[in-house]
């Protein structure tokens, strides 16, 4: 059995938008931190722990404790969940849906998640485009700072709930920093873009990179490469 593990966010919802702009406000709201850089990849991981922790230092010249962490993901959430009604809603990746069912019910496959977002965030853009949420294996930013760590966890997660040691697994992404993860722990990769996007996961290495899951069969198939 092969693990298929997932970023979420641009990879299978639409809602990187929404997110980045959440992310930017609940900063001015909670801390009263203004003017922060949405250029993710400048920090040193692409993760909502990690990007906090870095601009709470630069601010503040301290980590934020657990307390500053709740109120600034309780604010994000709320503000994502605003940001997501007042845009009609998270649309998932055009073909998530039917490819999370044939890959889920497939005896050759697994499924879990492992992204850089906080598990109330994710959990909550999941539901909100009719995806699945519930019993997949899972690790976000909650568990660790660096996507590295949040796919070993998501791993330990899956072989324990499926019951099975993985020796294949191919993550799935929509970033730089994802291929970047899936070639450090030599995992292999399917890029989900288009257009610039597309064009820099194939500059990052990534060797197979997909618009959307519409064509299935095209998906499943690249799965066995």
């Amino acid at each position: 059995m092969k693990l298929v593990m997932f970023d979420i966010d641009g990879t299978l919802t639409q809602s990187s938008d929404l997110d980045d702009g959440a992310y930017i406000k609940a900063l001015d709201d909670v801390f009263g931190f203004k003017g922060i850089s949405n250029d993710w990849e400048s920090y040193t991981h692409v993760t909502d722990s990690c990007v906090l922790e870095e601009i709470f230092q630069l601010r503040q010249g301290c980590k934020p404790n657990a307390k500053d962490v709740d109120r600034f993901r309780t604010r994000f959430v709320e503000l994502l969940a605003e940001a997501a009604s007042a845009h009609g809603g998270v649309q998932p990746v055009r073909g998530a849906s039917e490819m999370l069912s044939r890959l889920i019910n497939s005896p050759n496959y697994a499924a879990a998640y492992a992204g850089g977002a906080w598990r109330a965030s994710a959990i909550f853009k999941l539901n909100a485009a009719g995806l699945p949420a519930q019993n997949i294996p899972s690790a976000f930013a909650d568990d660790d700072h660096s996507r590295e760590g949040i796919c070993t966890r998501a791993l330990t997660r899956a072989e324990t709930y499926y019951k099975c040691h993985f020796r294949d697994i191919v993550y799935i992404g929509d970033g730089v920093w994802d291929v970047r993860c899936a070639h450090k722990l030599k995992y292999s990769f399917i890029g989900i873009g288009q257009g610039e996007r597309a064009k820099k996961l194939i500059a990052e290495g990534a060797q197979y990179v997909l618009p959307d899951y519409r064509d299935v069969d095209r998906f499943l198939s690249l799965l066995e490469f």
